[in-house]
């Protein structure tokens, strides 16, 4: 079964099992020739301002998206139905669908008040050592200087090919396989909307620990988890309203948000969560 397919089971038990919001608003950044950082992300309110983001900057999906704006008018729509966007072959709909799957289950965490955990840095909760060889999936730079600052050895993949290079202690590559010899690898959120996490895993499999991190990573993680991944770290919208007034003003929208970890030794999985759910929300 594709990770698509996991992934929409598991929304279709959750509305099965609870009445979900519909869609409030998409927001998508305006696409430019050298898009800022902001611009690179949309979201997706639920009518309860739930928000689930999602990297937009792949397949041409903000320049189809800008385009063809009517595609964003999914206000009143059930988010199930936006959801299952996510198994169709354009990038546009794979994102928006990705943003859905995120909002909702932002919605079933809010509803049994999951606790989450927030780290002050990602290299604590991978507990990276001195003689470990990290494999790092998408170019994260605060993450390769706080590495290099331990003094583990670094593997890069990465498509862009203007990070290629070569250094002691650090290289960055377009070779997925070198992850094989990676004692413990970090992964961008982007692969769940190229859908490649789960060619990254398999060439992942000596690692002993997997961290799916970004702002894509909003999910429920039960199918990650079932793969191999460890943990996860997302972003949770604290300020519904806060967040969209930053969005719309094109200023850092990620100062309405909190960055936290789901570890899967600790999560008790959907199944509980919806026993756990609060009613009347």
């Amino acid at each position: 079964m594709t990770l698509a397919q996991d992934f929409l089971n598991i929304i279709d038990t959750i509305a099965a099992a609870i009445d979900l919001p519909a869609v409030k608003s998409v927001h998508v950044g305006p696409y430019q020739n050298q898009p800022q950082k902001s611009s690179k992300f949309g979201a997706l309110v639920l009518e309860d301002d739930s928000v689930g983001v999602t990297y937009m900057d792949i397949d041409n999906a903000l320049l189809e998206l800008s385009t063809d704006r009517s595609r964003l008018q999914l206000e009143g729509r059930p988010a199930v139905e936006v959801a299952q966007m996510y198994a169709a072959g354009p990038g546009w709909q794979r994102c928006l669908g990705m943003a859905a799957i995120n909002a909702i289950s932002q919605h079933v965490f809010k509803r049994c008040d999951y606790q989450f955990h927030r780290p002050d840095k990602t290299v604590e909760v991978v507990g990276i050592d001195p003689g470990d060889h990290i494999g790092m999936v998408g170019y994260f730079p605060p993450l390769v200087e706080q590495i290099g600052a331990i003094g583990a050895r670094l593997t890069v993949i990465e498509l862009d090919r203007k990070w290629l290079h070569r250094q002691r202690n650090l290289e960055v590559t377009l070779q997925l396989e070198k992850l094989s010899s990676c004692k413990k690898v970090i992964c961008t959120g982007t692969t769940l909307i190229n859908q490649t996490l789960d060619d990254v895993l398999a060439c992942s499999v000596n690692a002993e620990s997997f961290h799916l991190i970004g702002p894509t990573v909003g999910c429920l993680p039960d199918p990650l988890f079932k793969r191999g991944v460890t943990a996860i770290g997302g972003l949770h919208v604290e300020s519904c309203q806060h967040f969209i007034n930053l969005w719309e003003n094109q200023q850092r929208w990620r100062d309405a948000a909190a960055r936290y970890t789901i570890e899967r030794s600790q999560y008790p999985g959907l199944g509980v969560l919806l026993k756990n759910q609060r009613q009347g929300i």
